[in-house]
């Protein structure tokens, strides 16, 4: 068994100013980490299809994607990720950034239509999106989509059009109508509540095409094992390359390797934030890496109380 005992920094987090901004700066830094992920570049490559076959289509009807997966798996990371990515490659192809090229937007609990369009208002830079009625604000957010060059709309969050409300048909709808119209092509994501939306709207599904997928790892999987221990290893690199740690942590150490494995469930995202949690304790004691110590901790602290794990595989058999 691992000891889970530190072998750097002190036993305790510290809350003097300095191991406060050291734990600050170093969680800041990990915020802008990415590490290519094979399941996540199979949906940035999917949505960029979607992105080049709706260019000159406007106006047209287009299609859309969907996208379920539980809660912090990697799907709101991977889709900031894409909608970077576009941006940047018309950056580097016209020279000219666009920022309402792709636009993001998370859907509140309480969605009405009217909200939905004074969020995109706001986003499209109009300094009146809260005035007028549900018309004139849906009139405005179209004409201003195609003035702005909106070319995609990422729609988070869509759980909560789930619950069957006269509310929830009319905001479903309204999303239907970007793709009916030819506005621009919708990505529609949300956790694993949001099936039902999708089961009940069989014809907006039938527009939205083989579902986008970012399944957890099969650890009867050699070949996603490899995926998940490339990333483990990558994510280890990158914290000490960019300074957020000053050595290597050891996440392909088999034991730390199997905690991480089975403390998230085998989803990335939720790889990234049990390390995230670990991140910050390692800092706050000064330690020169997040050691078993840390990750422990996390697990205990954060996957636990999250949900996404029932005990620590660190501190006994899993039998």
């Amino acid at each position: 068994m691992i000891s889970l005992q530190p072998q750097t920094g002190n036993l305790h987090p510290q809350y003097d100013a300095k191991s406060v901004e050291r734990a600050g700066s170093a969680l800041s830094t990990m915020s802008d980490i990415v590490i290519p992920y094979g399941p996540q570049l199979a949906i940035a490559g999917r949505i960029g299809v979607l992105h080049a076959r709706s260019l000159g289509r406007i106006g047209r009807p287009l299609q859309g994607l969907r996208l379920s997966q539980v809660s912090q798996a990697g799907k709101t990371k991977t889709l900031e990720t894409v909608r970077r990515r576009i941006m940047k490659t018309t950056i580097l192809a016209s020279g000219e950034a666009n920022p309402f090229q792709v636009l993001y937007i998370n859907l509140e609990v309480r969605i009405t239509a009217k909200i939905l369009f004074v969020q995109l208002l706001r986003m499209l830079g109009d300094p009146h999106a809260e005035q007028g009625n549900i018309e004139e604000v849906k009139r405005r957010t179209d004409i201003l989509m195609r003035e702005r060059g909106v070319e995609l709309l990422m729609v988070d969050e869509v759980q909560h059009l789930a619950r069957e409300s006269r509310d929830k048909v009319d905001v479903t709808d309204e999303l239907k109508r970007f793709l009916d119209m030819g506005i621009c092509p919708v990505v529609f994501a949300g956790n694993e509540d949001s099936k039902p939306f999708f089961e009940r709207n069989q014809q907006l599904a039938s527009r939205l095409g083989a579902p986008l997928e970012l399944t957890p790892v099969d650890a009867h999987d050699g070949g996603q094992l490899s995926n998940f221990k490339r990333f483990c290893g990558d994510l280890d690199d990158e914290l000490m390359t960019t300074g957020v740690m000053n050595e290597q942590s050891g996440f392909l150490d088999s034991e730390m390797l199997n905690a991480l494995l089975f403390a998230s469930g085998g989803h990335i995202g939720r790889v990234f934030r049990i390390v995230e949690s670990a991140v910050e304790h390692a800092a706050l004691r000064q330690a020169s890496r997040v050691e078993p110590y840390d990750v422990s901790y996390a697990i205990d602290n954060f996957a636990i109380p999250g949900g996404y794990v029932s005990r620590n595989p660190m501190r006994g058999s899993r039998g």
